[in-house]
């Protein structure tokens, strides 16, 4: 008994040694699955960390690139716009010009009009005053009665009415 005994103490501890090699058998292979995954995922962590460089270094050269088109289209801008200046410069200074021309022009031609309307003036102020004094001298000399002079100024109000001057320049005569 003591025999059997013992060698069903035999199978069960061969049975439990079987079934912890076995154990240990799957936990080797865990563990070489461990280490491979991780040399796998080393692997992929490397390619990971170059994909991330890769795209620092993208980012940068897009950034540089960025910056370089930016400059440029305003440095373009910049362009149009200070030629779009000048031009609007240079036209209303063009315009401002023939404005002042013009303006001189008129000044010049109303200048000599006044220059002329004044001359103008004074000699018929002359003539008006010579008229006038010829008249009265005249009529002192008796030469002309008093009635002949109103009949004269009326004739040459009625003239002058025909000519398009003024009818107060009757008055101015009698005086």
């Amino acid at each position: 008994m003591k025999e059997g005994y013992l060698q069903n103490k035999i199978r069960e501890m061969d049975y439990k040694l079987k079934q912890q090699m076995q154990l240990a058998e799957n936990l080797e292979k865990q563990l070489q699955m461990i280490i491979d995954s991780k040399k796998e995922y080393k692997a992929f962590f490397n390619k990971l960390k170059e994909m991330d460089k890769f795209k620092d270094r993208i980012l940068k050269d897009i950034a540089k690139e960025n910056k370089i088109k930016i400059q440029s289209i305003i440095n373009e801008s910049n362009e149009m716009i200070s030629k779009y200046i000048q031009d609007a410069v240079e036209n209303s200074f063009g315009q401002v010009k023939k404005y002042v021309d013009r303006a001189m022009d008129q000044f010049k031609d109303t200048s000599i009009d006044k220059e002329l309307i004044l001359k103008n003036s004074k000699h018929i102020l002359f003539n008006e005053q010579l008229c006038i004094l010829l008249m009265e001298e005249l009529v002192r000399e008796r030469v002309l009665s008093p009635e002949r002079v109103d009949i004269l100024k009326q004739r040459a109000s009625i003239r002058a009415k025909k000519q398009g001057e003024p009818q107060n320049l009757d008055n101015t005569k009698s005086k």
